[in-house]
């Protein structure tokens, strides 16, 4: 039978268009790594203006104490031989550099105009080396070929577009996610590699979404601006932004707590009918269905990483220890006024105390939050409840 996989395509620029954007993104994640590490990168903005837009703090440059903007326009190809002059301009970034530097001169900035290309410059061409140190305009012949290449006159404006750029090798698309990984194991030492894999994956899942302007829940609060308009919203990623993965490679045992607000709104479960039952006061109702939803957010997110283990007798285990721990609290406080403020307190209090005599593999972290949350979820699915308050009277 035949196959048209066998055939040869005439057209396969579909393929080679999402690998050029795939590099884009392991190059993007490269200042977010900078930024997890405490460096200088105080934001990263993704296809706005440029490609990439990396803000700065504390640059020497920047004598008011404002930001320093890299605007970077990104290049790849096939070709491992190094860049010359000519093989600059035939990618034309310098073309789209230009245009950012009509676009933002005027409005007060402190900048630079990178253009990152896949692999090394040839040391043998002056033109390029003197381009990627922002001497273009020193060098008459660079000067005459690149005024020629945007087809604009040899003057103060195009002295001063060249002052601002820089050329600048980057990693072969074959060694940037190994060194992006390496970068990332040493911020986590002594997390497991599986564990550095899968939040490098997710720092790419974000980077991605930033990159087709798809904001996440709470994003508007966490760009920490006021109003942003339509064309950052979305693209910008800050530390807060990757809060909860900084505190992953710093604290393994720390999740972030996330807004779950949706999940508080919805229909009344199981769960919330036994905490009426057992005279749940407001508050401690609002708290079981917040941890319930961050806990089956968190089991959501490990699956999509592949960090889940496909064992199920190991959650098995894990929600049986839950159950039994649950029983035996509720026997202990059957009778009281409001039995399910007290069972809830005191489970919250042996999971936060004991997380790793449930927890033993782990499947959450070994932590007390997430634990609460898995155990409102065993709560959920009838399997015990918190008590009546009739049996007090």
């Amino acid at each position: 039978m035949a196959d048209p996989i066998d055939t040869e395509a005439p057209d396969d620029s579909g393929s080679v268009t999402l690998r050029r954007y795939e590099y884009q993104v392991h190059i993007a994640v490269q200042a977010v790594l900078e930024m997890l590490a405490g460096g200088t990168v105080e934001h990263v903005t993704c296809e706005h203006i440029e490609d990439v837009v990396v803000a700065r703090k504390g640059d020497a440059r920047c004598l008011d104490g404002s930001l320093f903007w890299d605007f970077q326009q990104i290049k790849t190809r096939d070709s491992v031989e190094p860049w010359s002059l000519s093989d600059v301009i035939s990618k034309k970034p310098l073309k789209s550099l230009w245009r950012t530097y009509t676009t933002v001169r005027d409005i007060g900035l402190t900048y630079q105009l990178t253009a990152g290309i896949e692999g090394h410059l040839d040391p043998a061409d002056n033109q390029v080396m003197a381009l990627s140190k922002g001497e273009g305009a020193q060098n008459a012949n660079c000067r005459k070929r690149v005024a020629t290449h945007l087809g604009i006159p040899q003057d103060d404006a195009l002295d001063g577009f060249l002052g601002l750029v820089r050329v600048r090798p980057l990693a072969r698309r074959e060694d940037v996610e190994a060194r992006n990984t390496r970068v990332l194991a040493d911020l986590g030492q002594g997390l497991p590699m599986s564990t550095i894999d899968a939040l490098y994956n997710e720092l790419l899942r974000r980077t991605r979404e930033a990159t087709q302007g798809r904001p996440p829940d709470r994003w508007t609060e966490l760009l920490a601006i006021d109003s942003p308009s339509p064309a950052v919203l979305g693209k910008r990623i800050t530390s807060a932004v990757v809060a909860d993965v900084r505190q992953r490679l710093t604290r393994p045992d720390y999740v972030l707590l996330e807004d779950v607000s949706e999940a508080l709104h919805g229909p009344e479960t199981s769960l919330v009918r036994k905490l009426r039952q057992g005279a749940a006061s407001k508050d401690v109702i609002e708290d079981a269905k917040m941890l319930r939803a961050q806990a089956d957010h968190y089991r959501l997110k490990e699956q999509a990483l592949g960090t889940w283990p496909d064992n199920l007798a190991v959650e098995t285990d894990l929600d049986q220890r839950l159950l039994l721990l649950a029983r035996r609290i509720g026997r202990a406080r059957k009778g009281h006024a409001r039995p399910a403020d007290s069972i809830f307190d005191a489970l919250q209090d042996a999971l936060h105390d004991n997380p790793a005599a449930v927890d033993r593999n782990p499947l959450y972290a070994q932590d007390g939050v997430l634990l609460m949350g898995r155990a409102c979820a065993v709560s959920d699915e009838c399997r015990f409840d918190w008590g009546d308050a009739r049996d007090a009277s």
